[in-house]
């Protein structure tokens, strides 16, 4: 896109490198992964500090890509300043169709916190094979976790979603506008994900840069953007 300075807007892209290379051309409309750390970390301090420090201990599991490394990265640097021991930081490939061996390593260390960092399918079965092997860690704090965010996740696996917390994107349940499109999206039985509003919004942000550039000229639409 930036070698044909084509206009370029970024829904769910949290890898940082993807606004801060220098591209004029790209604008992402979410917070992006070192923002979002910082908000979690920020809030796990709080709820455990609330809850008179029971969690002490952690285990990262992430996916192996820019996504999951970076953030295993961001933890490891920050939770030890915040007071957490991590007993170790396991990457898994993507696709992942077996996590007994990694849950058998979770049962052993017995973490007192599971931080997850990984896309549905792989969260999914992290969790559900978390249940079957009986591994009961205090919570499961994920950041960015791919399943713990979704509708379907609750609904499909209630019992392996209790106690599983998410630091992610999410809209206002307050704004009527939210709701509507909600609304909107679950009468096509569909799920209202993260992806669907924030792509959503990305296209309206396109729209409205289109209409105040009153031209299809892409330099136009890029600084249409820009302001």
């Amino acid at each position: 896109a930036a070698k044909h300075d084509i206009p370029h807007v970024v829904d769910v892209g949290v890898v940082d490198q993807v606004v801060t290379r220098g591209l004029t051309n790209t604008f992402r409309f979410g917070p992006g992964l070192s923002k979002i750390v910082d908000t979690a970390i920020e809030n796990l301090v709080l709820i455990n500090g609330n809850a008179g420090k029971p969690a002490k201990t952690v285990m990262i599991i992430h996916e192996e890509s820019a996504f999951g490394s970076g953030m295993a990265k961001t933890l490891g640097e920050r939770l030890p300043k915040e007071g957490f021991q991590i007993l170790e930081t396991i990457s898994h490939a993507n696709p992942t169709r077996d996590f007994n061996n990694i849950v058998l390593k979770v049962k052993a260390q017995k973490p007192d916190l599971v931080i997850p960092a990984n896309y549905y399918n792989e969260f999914v079965l992290f969790m559900r094979t978390l249940k079957q092997q009986k591994v009961t860690s205090k919570a499961t704090y994920a950041i960015l976790g791919g399943g713990a965010s979704s509708y379907r996740f609750v609904k499909e696996f209630p019992e392996v979603a209790q106690y599983v917390m998410d630091c992610n994107h999410w809209f206002d349940p307050r704004n009527p506008v939210a709701l509507e499109l909600k609304k909107k999206v679950e009468a096509k039985n569909l799920y209202f994900t993260y992806e669907v509003f924030l792509a959503h919004e990305c296209v309206r942000l396109l729209a409205d840069a289109i209409e105040r550039a009153a031209s299809t000229d892409r330099a136009a639409i890029t600084h249409a953007l820009a302001t």
